[in-house]
């Protein structure tokens, strides 16, 4: 055999070589990593909250500053607010004890000046004034009872901006009440320090410019987490019993501005276009904690699916995936009749032994208008 066939024979073995590590390499970005193994888990009682409150959920948390501060959503309650109302839209609480392991005692409300709890998401003036025209207590312009509300969601802490920032779904309410509402959009809302929570400008000229999701439009604020600077947000439709997730990424300091985010369109590839994102995971109703767990070395989400009143996890190597299969965490506490489980996720703030242990809560409704936020250890095995 001559010189230039044994150079073509090395040529072709070294691209083979080549060609099997690449495939190697990628085979190994696309691997679902080892399910972790549930040594325990430990039910705490309930979250202690302020007596005044009957129930709520939403249940995002962050470390902020020291404290865990903890976002919820429709607020019943046994004191009027300062409009006469014994109901928020959404409220906030916190708690600077981080050990978990005796309880959580959100012992720290957000309080409007009659010191009930008081709504932490300010409105634009003429959602306000649309508000207390309508309102039952004051109403002077049909439909009375009907108001433009907002939700919380994933709350994140950008220290090295000195902002924090709260997602929120703004949503109609008419004469339905609570049988039905429209959904408006979807924001994130900042809070800086000694100018307190602002809406910022989105879509100028708009009726609704705080905006970053128009109604029609897919919002990412069904979770959030930031890894090296980037943020990523969940986005999920609801389907079938199921919940199908997409997921955006954007660097932090860019995240109010939605010209800057991508979509996961699948094969490690990320697109400029809304429309190109793939579902990567099937989540939670209501809230998807995808966190970091140092210890097990994991990406995790812990929820609840829709209609189902027990906890899951699922696990990854990335934010975007692949995700394992689902798999049982815990039952959950039997609901009130007719209801069901929901917003269930994590609390990463709580977090022991570098993650090994982590705590989670989910909205446990236990009668018209009542719930309470059941607390679970739980500790993993690697």
């Amino acid at each position: 055999m001559n010189r230039a066939n044994l150079r073509f024979i090395a040529i072709l073995l070294l691209s083979s070589v080549l060609l099997a590590v690449a495939s190697l390499l990628n085979a190994g970005a696309q691997t679902v990593p080892p399910i972790p193994k549930v040594i325990s888990v430990t039910p705490l009682g309930s979250i202690t909250q302020n007596p005044v409150i009957y129930g709520r959920d939403g249940t995002f948390s962050a470390l902020v500053n020291d404290k865990s501060v903890w976002t919820f959503g429709d607020t019943p309650m046994s004191v009027p607010g300062v409009l006469g109302n014994y109901w928020d839209d959404n409220s906030l609480s916190w708690t600077t004890d981080l050990d978990a392991s005796h309880g959580i005692n959100l012992n720290h409300d957000l309080l409007d000046k009659t010191g009930a709890p008081a709504e932490f998401l300010p409105y634009l003036p003429w959602e306000r004034t649309y508000n207390y025209e309508h309102d039952n207590n004051h109403c002077t312009a049909s439909p009375c009872g009907a108001e433009f509300a907002m939700w919380d969601g994933p709350v994140i802490n950008d220290p090295a901006r000195n902002r924090v920032l709260f997602y929120y779904y703004e949503l109609y309410r008419g004469v339905k009440g609570m049988k039905g509402w429209d959904t408006v959009g979807t924001g994130i809302a900042v809070y800086t320090p000694g100018q307190g929570i602002t809406r910022p400008i989105e879509n100028p000229g708009s009726k609704t410019p705080t905006l970053m999701w128009g109604p029609k439009d897919q919002a990412y604020n069904a979770g959030a987490l930031v890894v090296d600077d980037t943020l990523y947000s969940y986005g999920c439709v609801g389907a079938f019993l199921v919940d199908n997730c997409m997921v955006a990424q954007v660097p932090l300091a860019d995240a109010l501005d939605i010209t800057q985010w991508t979509y996961f369109a699948g094969n490690n590839n990320w697109s400029t276009q809304p429309g190109d994102a793939v579902t990567v995971f099937q989540g939670g109703a209501a809230a998807n904690q995808v966190f970091y767990n140092p210890y097990l070395g994991e990406y995790m989400n812990i929820y609840n699916p829709a209609l189902n009143n027990d906890m899951y996890f699922i696990v990854s190597s990335t934010p975007w995936g692949p995700w394992s299969a689902p798999t049982l965490l815990f039952k959950g506490e039997k609901p009130y009749s007719g209801s069901v489980n929901y917003t269930g996720q994590a609390h990463v703030e709580f977090a022991q032994g570098n993650g090994q242990t982590q705590f989670v809560t989910y909205a446990h409704p236990t009668g018209f208008l009542r719930e309470d936020l059941p607390l679970v250890q739980v500790v993993f095995g690697k």
